[in-house]
This record gives structure tokens, sequence and C-alpha cells, in this order.
């Protein structure tokens, strides 16, 4: 089967119509993550809460989303989207721009422009993708999950909405650069260079793997060989479905400390561990042991397989229309 596999990646590399240029790369990796911040963001203001709050706080998934609508209503939910749409749209922008580059590089070294890719190298690529992408999505991650856990904080002691000490993004920025400089930007830079790395390799990883089985199932009636622009649209959205659960499987517990990192500032009232990637590790652990890192896991899952089935297939669908007019 890998066999099988490896050689629909070469194949479907040779007989691939004429990629996307690097504007445009950029371009329709920014509208694919446009799109899909807009589907999963509701979801991940539930996961940040349920990563950072105390166990009493919330019992749940489902008790997390009744009190955010008690507390906040639907705004509640979409509180802190512009930083991260803006982020989403850049970090897709770099992954994909980034992906395809490495992979021209990765060519270029073989002296075969046209050569297929192994799934490692395929991988590799993704990763130095994801790599690149945490130093544009870091300081976006930080203001997002600063507004997101700064309202839970009242919830405990039966108050409506707790005293909000930001009024937005912009006010989040100008503390930061206030108390901390641009350094205070980058807070939780490592565990986010981690969780890039290996999340966005498995990401672009998964996708091309489940692309290319797909591809060997419907190659095997002898007729001509189909590549992945044939795929149709159930295919890519399978494909990028499984390509975000892979993301988020892989990467969640380093995502879990890069959060608690990110916010211990905000949850200082209630909590006063250090900041440190050790301590922090220590300190979930003696929240629940193993699956305090998996805490919130189940409703990233299910905001993952729609919000990156959305962004693939938005790229997906772009870049064969640019190949559709360069081709006219």
């Amino acid at each position: 089967m890998e066999g099988e596999v490896q050689g629909h990646v070469e194949q479907t590399a040779r007989d691939a119509k004429p990629q996307a240029s690097g504007i445009e790369n950029l371009a329709y990796g920014s509208l694919s993550g446009m799109m899909g911040k807009f589907v999963e963001y509701p979801f991940d203001t539930v996961k940040v809460r349920l990563q950072t709050s105390e166990t009493q706080v919330f019992s749940g998934t489902l008790d997390c989303l009744k009190q955010t609508w008690q507390h906040e209503g639907f705004r509640g939910f979409y509180r802190g989207l512009t930083s991260p749409l803006l982020g989403a749209m850049a970090e897709n922008a770099v992954a994909f721009y980034a992906y395809n580059q490495i992979q021209s590089i990765i060519r270029s070294a073989s002296h075969d422009s046209s050569a297929g890719l192994s799934l490692p190298q395929l991988f590799a690529s993704g990763a130095l993708s994801g790599s690149i992408c945490a130093f544009v999505i870091s300081p976006v991650e930080l203001v997002k999950c600063k507004l997101q856990v700064e309202n839970v904080q009242g919830y405990a002691s039966g108050a409506q909405t707790s005293r909000v000490k930001f009024q937005g993004p912009v006010s989040v920025v100008a503390h930061l650069l206030k108390t901390q400089g641009v350094g205070g930007l980058y807070k939780g830079i490592l565990p986010t260079v981690a969780r890039e790395t290996l999340g966005v390799g498995f990401w672009f990883g998964t996708y091309e793997l489940v692309c290319q089985m797909l591809l060997n199932v419907q190659n095997r009636d002898g007729s001509a060989k189909l590549t992945k622009s044939d795929l149709g649209a159930g295919s890519i959205v399978l494909a990028g479905g499984c390509a975000g659960i892979g993301y988020n499987i892989t990467s969640y517990p380093i995502d879990v400390v890069k959060s608690f990192i990110q916010t211990d500032d905000v949850r200082a009232a209630a909590s006063k561990e250090r900041a440190g990637i050790v301590s922090t590790i220590k300190t979930v652990y003696s929240r629940g042991g193993i699956a305090a890192f998996y805490r919130g896991l189940g409703i990233t899952l299910i905001r993952a397989f729609p919000a990156n089935a959305a962004m693939f297939m938005t790229y997906e669908y772009l870049t064969r229309l640019s190949a559709a007019l360069h081709s006219h």
C-alpha cells in the first residue's frame, strides 16, 4: 500500500497542472485562512477557556458553552476575533507560500524540477513552513488568548461579567508594549514553534496522504491516471478535515502549555504559577494528570474538521480556477 501511495505522489507531481505563483499562493492562502477562522473561532474560544480555567469553573465543554452564552451572549464566542482573523489570513498565506517554495527547493536540489516528492519530504516541507508560521502567529495568539480568557475569572464568583481590563486587540498590544516591550508580544514563542512545526507537518502530510489514498482507489480501474486536481469536492472535504484532525491530535498537549503560558497574567488573581515551560507542564499535570493536557480536545476536533475542510476547499478551488484561467 505504501508503495502504491508513493507512486501516486510522484505521478501527481509529474502530471499536475501549472502551479500557482508565489503571489497567488499568498492570496489564496490568506482567503482560505479567513474562511476557516470564521468557522472555527467559537469553538476555539471554548477550547482556550477549558484549557486555561480552573476545573471548578467549567464542568466540561457543554457547561462552558452554556456559561459563555449566559454571561456574554453570542458575542462572547467571537470575543477577540479581529486579531486572529488577520493572523489566520497571514498565517495561511505564509504556510501555503512556504510549503510550495520549500517543495520547489527540494526538487531543485534533486536536479529534477518535475520529480515527485515522497511523503516524508512533504511532511518535512510542512514542518519547515510551520516553524516559519510560528513567528507570524505567536503575537496574534497571545492577544487572542488574553481576550478569550479574561472574562472567565468572574464566572466562578457568580458575577454576570468580570471587570474587563482590555477593550480589544489594540489595547492588549499597547499594554504589552508599554509593560514588556516588543519581547512581550512573543511570550510563549518556544511552545508555539514546537506546536506549529509538528502540527503543520502533520497538517500538510495528512492532507497529501489522504488525497493520494483516494487517488489510489480511483485509479485502480486502469483508465487514465487522475491527479489531485481531479479530486471532487467530497474528497477535498475529507482530506482537509482529516488534516485538521491530524494537526490537533499531534500538537494539542503543546498547545495547552502554550495557552497556559500566554494567559498567566490574566489568570493571576486565581493562579500564582510561574510561566516557565517546565513549571507550566508540572502545573497542568497536577490538575488531572495526562488527561489535563487534552482538556478541550473534544470540541477542538469537532471544529477542526469543518474549519480545515473549508480552508483546503477554498485554496484548492482558487488554485484550480487560476490554472484554468492561465491555460486560456
